[in-house]
C-alpha cells in the first residue's frame, strides 16, 4: 500500500475538486500525506477549441494559479491544500466563476494579503507550465486531471471521476480497489458514459 501520494489540480474543475475531497478524505484515515501539484487546464488546452466556452474563465482563474504557484515556492504544501480548499469553495459553491474573491480565498486559508499581487506576476507561468507538464508526462498529453500519483505504484491514470465521490467505507473500498488497478500492467482505460454532472460533497469549512 502506499505511503504518500502526489495530486494534481486546477481549482477550475469540478471533476478534480470532487475526487480532491474522496482522497483528503482517505488521505486522513490512511495516514497518507497529500502532495499538491498545479496542473494548468487553461495550459493544457491552449490549442483545444472544446475549450473556448471556457476560455475566459479560466482566464480570469488564472491569478489564483499564480498565487498557488506563489504559495507552493513561499508558504509549502500544507498552505496550497488550505488555499486549494477555499478557492475551490468560492469557485464551486459560491459560483464565483470568475475568481472575482480571490483575495477572500487568500484570506479564509489564513495566508498573507499581500498574495494578492502575484496574480498580476507572469513569472509564475513558467513554473505552473512546467508542473503542468510534469503531470502530462505522467498519464500523457490526451488525458488530463485528477491525476493522483502513489509512491511505490507502479501506474497511474487519469481519474477516477466521481460523482458523487463515495463516503466513509466505500471510499476506502474505492481507494483499495483504485490501489490494486494501478499495481497491474497492462491496464490502460476503464471508462463508461457519464449521465450525471458534477454531484458535489458538502461544503467545506473554511476561515
Amino acid at each position: 500500500m502506499p505511503s504518500a501520494l502526489q495530486f494534481y489540480f486546477d481549482p477550475a474543475c469540478p471533476w478534480t475538486w470532487i475526487t480532491s475531497r474522496w482522497v483528503v478524505e482517505v488521505a486522513e484515515q490512511r495516514k497518507l500525506p497529500i502532495t499538491w501539484q498545479l496542473f494548468s487546464l487553461r495550459y493544457h488546452n491552449k490549442e483545444n477549441p472544446g475549450y473556448d466556452w471556457i476560455r475566459d474563465r479560466l482566464d480570469d482563474q488564472y491569478a489564483g494559479m499564480r498565487v498557488l504557484a506563489a504559495v507552493q515556492k513561499h508558504h509549502g504544501n500544507d498552505a496550497v491544500g488550505r488555499l486549494y480548499t477555499s478557492l475551490g469553495t468560492l469557485i464551486h459553491y459560491d459560483e464565483d466563476k470568475h475568481l472575482t474573491r480571490l483575495a477572500e480565498g487568500i484570506a479564509a486559508a489564513g495566508l498573507p494579503a499581500e498574495l494578492i499581487d502575484e496574480g498580476g506576476d507572469d513569472s509564475w507561468d513558467t513554473f505552473i507550465e512546467e508542473s503542468t507538464e510534469r503531470g502530462r508526462a505522467i498519464v500523457g498529453k490526451d488525458a488530463g486531471i485528477p491525476i493522483i500519483v502513489m509512491d511505490d505504484a507502479p501506474h497511474t491514470f487519469f481519474g477516477p471521476v466521481l460523482s458523487p465521490a463515495p463516503t466513509g467505507e466505500d471510499a476506502l473500498k474505492l481507494w483499495d480497489a483504485y490501489v490494486a488497478l494501478c499495481s497491474i500492467d497492462g491496464v490502460y482505460e476503464i471508462k463508461r458514459g457519464r449521465e450525471v454532472g458534477p454531484q458535489l460533497p458538502p461544503r467545506p469549512k473554511v476561515a
